[in-house]
This record gives C-alpha cells, structure tokens and sequence, in this order.
C-alpha cells in the first residue's frame, strides 16, 4: 500500500519541478494552497487527541494511533514550508514597499514584516512540535498523557492557529481582518482530520466509529455557523476595506466553488451522517470521508486563490500536481508509522 502511494507522489513532484521551469508564480500558489490543505491534519490531530485526553471516550480510544500518526506528520508539513519563506515576496502583498501600500496596510507594518513573519512561523513550529510531543505523539503503546498537557494544547492551538491564520490565509489580503477566521480554520482542520480518520481506522468496530461520526457531524455544524457568523459580521459591517474580501470570492468564477465547499462539508454529510444507520456504516462513512477531503481541499483554495489578480492557467496542473506530491507523501508516512504501530 505504501509503494502505492509513492507513485502518485513522484508524478506530483515531477509536475512541480515541471512548473518551476515554466510559470514559478503559479507553482508557488499551487505549493501554498497545498501546504495549507496537509497542514489541517496534523492541526486537527493534536486538537482530537488533546479532547480526547481530557474527555475520554471509545471513538478516541479505538482511534488513537490514527491521530497519532497523523499528527506525526507535522514535521513534513513544516518542512514543505520552507520554500514558502523564500517566495514571501511573491505571495504576500505587504512585502511590497511601504509607501505604495493603502494607508490601513502601512498602519499594520509592525507585525506585517518580514522579519517577524518568520520569526512567528518558527515560533508555530516549536509550540506544535512540544504539543505534539507533550501528546506523545512519538510514543508507543498507550502512553498516559497528562490533562495539564491536553489543557495547555488546546489553549496553544486555539491561539497559535489565529496568528497562523492571519499570516498565512488573511494577510494574503491585509486591508481584511476578521476574529472569527481561527475559530474556523481550527474546526476545518479537525473535520479534515476526521476525515482521514475514518478512512484509515478500518480496524476500529462499530460503535466507536459511530459515536466518532456523530461528534464528526457536531464539528461539520460548526464550521457551517463559523462560516456564516463571519459572513454576517462582515456584512453588517459593511466596511469597504473588509468587504472585498467577499467580493473577491463572489465572482462567477469563485461563487460555485463556494457552493460547492457547502455541499462538500455541510449539505451531503448531514444528509449521509444523519442516521445512526449512516453512522454505522463503513462505506457511508468512507464515502463522506471522501466528501469532506474533497470540501476541505476546496475551501482551502476558495479562502486563498482569489487574493491573487493573475491566476495562471498552469494552476490547472499545478494543484492537482502539489496536492498529489504532499497528500501523497503524507499518507505514505502514515501507513508507515501505522504499519510500525502495528507490528
């Protein structure tokens, strides 16, 4: 299974070096768009063994070497970042010089430098490596975990994932600022987490997989009100500096994809998860596991893409490419740590 998916992942990354000689810009979208997507795993991981430490509960019990070897592979998502540090000037407006920037940009240079950028991705990266660690995410067995550890992990996240978010979605943007934006991309991490999980926890029997689809479709309702709540907000609002960001993303080109990450991860999951019988169900649960995989990837691009004005056409193989080459390579360090789990 693991040579399986090192195919795909060597076609991927042969497209990207192919997109390196030809359009760099775009490659460098399609790489951020793609780092993002895996990076939700490994978030949504540590946030479902950390409730899981201090709640308890089959679905976690039955699942945890799943989470764990998702959340192992944080250090592979932190590495395919790299090149994203040395492109900042590309991808991130504000790099531009400080006298061409609108006036609320150049009011935000403080924290919207290069210089501190970097410095708070490092800091991103210690705080979830000690998470990850404090969760023994590297251990064997049913290591204990301490509950000061679990509090100290959400905390953490619900904080250090805000400032990711704003660095790394938002300040694509930097005229729009939103509170509401962590809140959402921590509960679109954990579904997506979720989502790897039932595909991969095929040994886990029935009833934790059902109550683990029942707290599934609780997170999918919360991203839905996530999503609405900061629409509303910004709507009432109604500021022209925070309004465009929903312009952008209203276009004929995006406002199907929008419709779409709605069916992905609210319309078609309710309607597969709504029945116990559905949650039940190994094939309904792969099959909306697959839905919200797919929903995840594209909100992903949705909250990204439309920041840039010149979207290439190479970014039609270019996604696809780095998706394939991350997600791919991913997976692949999953099976293995689960294949060493359980030998």
């Amino acid at each position: 299974m693991i040579r399986g998916l090192l195919v795909p992942t060597a076609v991927g990354l042969i497209a990207c070096i192919g997109g390196w000689l030809v359009d760099g810009r775009a490659l460098a979208q399609a790489w951020l768009v793609a780092v993002l997507c895996v990076a939700l795993l490994p978030i949504g991981a540590l946030a479902a063994l950390a409730t899981h430490g201090l709640t308890g509960g089959s679905w976690g019990d039955a699942t945890r070497a799943v989470w764990r070897a998702l959340a192992a592979s944080l250090p592979l998502v932190l590495v395919a970042m790299l090149p994203l540090l040395l492109a900042v000037d590309d991808l991130f407006v504000w790099y531009a010089p400080a006298e061409s920037l609108p006036d609320i940009v150049q009011a935000k240079r403080l924290y919207l430098n290069q210089p501190f950028f970097l410095l708070r991705w490092l800091l991103y990266a210690v705080m979830w490596a000690v998470m990850a660690w404090r969760l023994a995410v590297w251990g064997r067995g049913d290591q204990s975990v301490s509950r000061t550890a679990c509090v100290l992990t959400l905390i953490g996240l619900l904080y250090s994932v805000t400032f990711f978010g704003f660095d790394w979605f938002l300040s694509l943007e930097p005229t729009f600022y939103t509170d509401v934006f962590g809140l959402w991309l921590v509960v679109t991490a954990a579904a997506a987490a979720m989502a790897v999980v039932m595909w991969l926890a095929g040994e886990a029997s029935e009833a934790p997989r059902a109550d683990l689809a029942g707290l599934w479709m609780a997170v999918l309702l919360g991203w839905a009100f996530l999503a609405f709540a900061q629409y509303i907000i910004v709507w009432s609002g109604n500021l022209p500096h925070e309004i465009g960001w929903y312009l952008h993303r209203g276009t004929p080109l995006w406002r199907p994809v929008s419709w779409l990450v709605f069916a992905l991860l609210l319309g078609l999951p309710f309607w597969l998860l709504f029945t116990d019988r559905g949650r039940r169900s190994r094939a309904v649960l792969r099959l909306t596991a697959t839905l919200v995989l797919a929903g995840s990837a594209l909100q992903v691009a949705w909250w990204i893409l439309p920041a840039f004005d010149d979207l290439s056409l190479h970014l039609l193989w270019l996604l696809p490419g780095s998706l394939l080459a991350l997600g791919g390579g991913q997976l692949a360090l999953v099976r293995h740590r689960l294949s060493g789990a359980g030998s």
